[in-house]
């Protein structure tokens, strides 16, 4: 008995994808053969499991003449069934899209993300849901327009999200701060970022250089000489007033410039800051031109520079505070191609003059 309505599942799946590749070969149909197609697809849809009717329906999607409550009949079957009409159903209700991107979780609000006809009210109401598969996939969405406020809810949620960091730098949206997305971006990219916060820096005149407490130091390395990355990630949380995992990803940061920035940050001594890298992971202190690049980059970069940077990367209030204390003249040079293009043609030789006069 449970063989026979296996089977019988099995023969009702392949007629519903039969007489669906038929009604989708034709681009027009008289209307008698589309309601003969209708009655007999949504018998089928009732009584096929729910994958293999989504499987079956798919290319039903993408053709001008599926009728109405074919679409209707699959949203109410649920699952991947309503997830298929969620992303790809022609003229969906934009109620029913605005309702499914506040109410809905998993592959219905991700499949609502991945739309190409998104308006500014339901884009902003996906960034603003905590569902790391749906801002992926509305940040991967080229045709989706971020305003404002998604660019802001989507960068907030990449600080703990490399995957949907990367997926923002992919965009290359000018609109899209870089800064908040370096721990995800290429060492290409990253020497950009550098570049253009440098500039910014430099616009800004020059700024007195606050150095780290020697009592912070000792403990900063003696974490570091244990190895203890937890130590460390708590003793940079204290120090930059963000939260401790985003402290610990710029200690985990694998190419060592997230942890030389915020050293660099908070004024440790560029041979402090050496004893740390030969104390880092393998790749890095096992490395010698990498410590002494690293080193460099400690020196070289103006502080203010470097705290930008990781404020932006770490949401660290101290950040934020010196922003309000110390604003540049340069305002505008905030991402956008500049980053990638305009900054690189930033000489060293400022940046080491004013590391110099300070």
């Amino acid at each position: 008995m449970q063989l026979e309505k296996s089977q019988r599942r099995i023969v009702d799946a392949s007629l519903l994808r039969a007489i669906v590749d038929q009604f989708v070969a034709r681009p027009t149909h008289p209307v008698s053969d589309i309601r003969q197609f209708e009655r007999l697809a949504l018998g089928l849809i009732d009584i096929v499991d729910v994958e293999s009717a989504a499987k079956a329906a798919r290319p039903l999607c993408f053709h001008p003449e599926t009728p109405e409550p074919i679409f209707s009949r699959l949203f109410e079957k649920g699952g991947a069934c309503a997830a298929l009409v969620a992303e790809f159903a022609p003229n969906a209700p934009r109620g029913d899209l605005i309702a499914l991107a506040i109410a809905s979780d998993g592959p219905l609000l991700s499949a609502v993300a991945r739309r190409k006809d998104l308006d500014h009210e339901i884009v902003d109401a996906l960034a603003q849901r905590a569902e790391p598969e749906a801002l992926r996939a509305l940040a991967a969405n080229w045709s989706a327009h971020l305003d404002q406020a998604a660019r802001r809810a989507l960068l907030h949620a990449a600080r703990d999200d490399l995957t949907l960091a990367r997926i923002l730098l992919d965009r290359d949206d000018r609109a899209i701060d870089p800064e908040t997305l370096f721990l995800a971006a290429t060492r290409l990219e990253r020497t950009g970022i550098i570049l253009n916060a440098c500039r910014r820096a430099l616009s800004g005149g020059l700024a007195e250089l606050c150095r780290a407490e020697a009592v912070f130091t000792r403990r900063l390395e003696g974490a570091a000489v244990r190895r203890d990355r937890d130590a460390m990630a708590a003793l940079l949380a204290d120090a930059l007033e963000c939260r401790k995992e985003r402290a610990r990803a710029v200690v985990s940061d694998s190419q060592g410039e997230a942890l030389a920035l915020a050293l660099a940050a908070l004024g440790v001594d560029p041979d402090a800051a050496t004893r740390i890298f030969l104390c880092a992971d393998p790749a890095i202190s096992h490395d010698t031109d990498r410590v002494r690049s690293l080193v460099a980059l400690v020196r070289s970069t103006p502080q203010r520079a470097a705290l930008q940077i990781v404020a932006s990367v770490t949401g660290a209030l101290r950040g934020d505070r010196e922003a309000q204390r110390r604003p540049t003249r340069d305002d505008a040079l905030v991402g956008g191609p500049g980053w990638r293009r305009a900054a690189p043609r930033l000489s060293a030789e400022p940046v080491r003059k004013l590391d110099q006069s300070a």
